[in-house]
């Protein structure tokens, strides 16, 4: 609270003990608790490599739809850096953490979540849906390219 208590101790000598009392017994005793462990994503690798995988055949297909067209090939090139871009940040991000918990899906139990636990088929499902989607839009695109002239 005061920094100096000389001012205080000419005029009232016993404020300066109790001062310091109530001031000792406003200080933390000791600091909050750390997590012992990071859970991090707690997703299996297989699961990153999936998604991956679908993202390259997107961009696989869409470049092959796109025949020879040199902005289409820059405007592709671009957006998979940016992809790469995106999950590595995301991946240097969750490693400054430290390493995480195995993944209870390698084990083929529940991912527990805010609002539950999860069964794997579930987990893979909800991640990988979106990415299936847009691979098979690229594939779809490639395949019926060649019809639309």
């Amino acid at each position: 609270m005061y920094d100096d208590h000389t001012f205080l101790a000419a005029e009232h000598p016993d404020a300066v003990v109790e001062l310091e009392a109530l001031e000792s017994s406003l200080s933390p005793i000791a600091a909050p608790p750390v997590a012992p462990a990071n859970h991090g994503f707690q997703l299996p690798r297989r699961l990153w490599l999936s998604m991956f995988a679908c993202y390259a055949i997107f961009f696989g297909f869409i470049a092959i739809a796109t025949g020879g067209s040199g902005a289409a090939r820059f405007a592709i090139v671009v957006s998979a850096l940016y992809t790469l871009v995106y999950f590595g940040v995301a991946r240097i991000g969750a490693r400054q953490a430290g390493p995480e918990v195995p993944s209870p899906l390698e084990r083929g139990r529940a991912l527990m979540t805010w609002t539950g636990p999860m069964e794997p088929r579930a987990v893979y499902a909800q991640i990988l849906i979106v990415p299936a989607v847009i691979a098979f839009f690229a594939i779809g695109i490639a395949i019926l390219g060649p019809f639309a002239a």
